[in-house]
């Protein structure tokens, strides 16, 4: 994408594409110890004595870490002014160490304010696997400023 977008410059079949490399047992560890000290994402032989059978990535740590391309790549070039909320957010199954994810985001809704000129909604789906199975998808609406409400 190029240049500010607006609430009009997402197509109806706008899609964005993404990877998120492997993390380390180390890079786990560390999120974990910060934000989230449950056993299973601080110490692989404690993690391997639960229905996980090994460390693995809290499911913040993997929203954050896919949601990040997108952020970066499209929401900080756009004029979004927030959003309501999320809608539906889901962990398919654990992200281990050394399994990297490919994912999406794809347009799934579109619709002008009913109340201000100035802005639109746009609802995303965002999904990540590891190979072909599924780890994260969330669903969420971004408050888009039109070009009237950008100028």
């Amino acid at each position: 994408m190029t240049g500010i977008k607006c609430f009009e410059d997402f197509d109806d079949d706008f899609a964005y594409a993404f990877e998120v490399p492997a993390l380390t047992p180390a890079q786990v560890i560390d999120f974990a110890e910060q934000y989230d000290p449950q056993r299973f994402h601080l110490d692989a032989a404690e993690a391997a004595k639960t229905h996980f059978g090994g460390l693995v990535a809290s499911g913040f740590q993997t929203q954050l870490l896919c949601f990040n391309p997108f952020c970066r790549d499209v929401l900080v070039h756009s004029h979004a002014v927030g959003a309501p909320g999320i809608d539906s957010l889901k962990w398919h199954r654990p992200w281990f160490p050394g399994e990297s994810l490919t994912g999406s985001v794809t347009l799934v809704h579109r619709a002008a304010s009913t109340r201000r000129a100035d802005r639109g909604y746009l609802g995303f789906l965002l999904e990540a696997a590891a190979g072909e199975a599924p780890v994260f998808s969330m669903r969420w609406t971004v408050i888009m400023l039109t070009r009237e409400g950008a100028g």
